[in-house]
């Protein structure tokens, strides 16, 4: 009875410790990165070119004289105030959503665009689709490959990466007049990757290594960060490169990580020192 007493005991220590752990992860990492992540950030970037950054997934909205295309439908209330400005824009024209990828800070408004298309690659199912974001956001067309759609003066093209990359089907999309490309997660601007489920590091530095034969990229419009130039693939190319190095040789581990102390992060989740695990990971298998 006294060793069921002092096992209950320690036990009850060991979850207040795990609890009292979390919450410091959550007020110290999450919380603000959450509120960081929901900050919205407006650019009109020329008359028909709208770019919303935060609010979840950064977003865009491009208008025309017959169509207007939605890059990700972000999250919560941005959500529902990106549809609402869509639709005022769009008057009777068709909306076009395009979704980069699955996940529900990308997705969270497709359901206020019932009735027009929803586009998102074709290496997901409906059934993965309804049980990793959820059935209210389901796409209605699934891309294959590739799509050139004709935007006013401009050329719009959807490239569906058809692997592991961020996810198992990211699409992106390039404006050919504006030399710009939205990348989803693929691409990040100051923002440690999470490398889990089907992410891939290989994947990542394939996609980093075939954006530049595909398209002429002036302008890069990242899945979360800023807008910049082709310096955000560059750095973000730079990252893998450090975190192999550092997971190849422990010596180097601690000057690497050093280098992205600036960059947005969640421990052992979005970081670093968790990037350096999944490439061990991968090299043990």
């Amino acid at each position: 009875m006294k060793i069921l007493k002092k096992t209950l005991k320690w036990l009850g220590i060991i979850i207040l410790l795990l609890v009292i752990a979390a919450a410091s992860l959550y007020m110290i990492y999450l919380r603000p990165f959450m509120q960081q992540m929901k900050a919205e950030t407006i650019i009109q970037y020329d008359k028909d070119l709208t770019i919303i950054l935060g609010g979840g997934g950064n977003s865009a909205i491009l208008n025309s004289d017959s169509l207007v295309i939605v890059i990700d439908t972000k999250m919560d209330e941005a959500a529902e105030k990106l549809a609402d400005k869509t639709k005022e824009l769009a008057g009777k024209k068709p909306i076009l959503v395009v979704n980069t990828h699955f996940h529900p800070d990308h997705t969270g408004g497709n359901k206020f665009f019932s009735g027009q298309t929803i586009i998102a690659g074709g290496n997901y199912t409906k059934e993965f689709w309804e049980k990793e974001a959820s059935k209210e956001s389901l796409p209605t067309e699934w891309l294959a490959d590739k799509m050139d759609i004709k935007m006013g003066d401009d050329t719009v093209t959807l490239f569906n990466l058809a692997r592991n990359v961020h996810t198992q089907s990211d699409i992106v999309v390039y404006l050919h007049k504006r030399k710009m490309l939205f990348t989803g997660d693929v691409i990040l601007n100051k923002q440690a990757p999470v490398l889990r489920g089907s992410a891939d590091p290989d994947g990542y530095l394939w996609a980093i290594e075939t954006f530049p034969k595909q398209f002429d990229i002036q302008k890069i419009v990242p899945g979360h960060g800023d807008v910049g130039g082709i310096e955000i693939i560059n750095d973000f190319h730079q990252y893998f490169i450090d975190m192999q190095a550092a997971a190849d040789d422990d010596s180097k581990r601690d000057e690497l990580v050093a280098k992205y102390k600036s960059w947005r992060q969640i421990p052992f989740m979005m970081s670093p020192g968790a990037t350096i695990s999944a490439l061990k990971k991968k090299a043990a298998h």
